[in-house]
């Protein structure tokens, strides 16, 4: 079964190698526009460049790693960003 992906933007953290790696690929090969994150830009860069996709490094463990993201992600709200990392239990407060 081929999936169409065509027109989505899908963002995979953890990306630069094993099953992160292999998800963004996947999705790249399906049509989405897809950004690749890890901690090091060298690695997310070279994750990035093997499939084509956009490499915005950042270690998301910390807020401002996640606050690099989202700033780099024009087209993603913010406040809909951190509401969504709250609700999956990645920040308190």
């Amino acid at each position: 079964m081929k999936l169409d992906f065509t027109g989505k933007v899908a963002l995979v953290t953890g990306a630069t190698k094993g099953i992160g790696f292999a998800t963004a690929k996947a999705l790249a090969e399906s049509g989405a526009d897809v950004i690749v994150n890890g901690r090091s830009e060298e690695s997310t860069s070279a994750a990035a460049g093997k499939i084509g996709a956009r490499g915005i490094s950042g270690d998301l463990s910390s807020v401002g790693g996640c606050e690099r993201l989202v700033k780099s992600i024009e087209h993603v709200d913010p406040r809909q960003q951190c509401r969504d990392l709250r609700d999956f239990g990645l920040f308190r407060g």
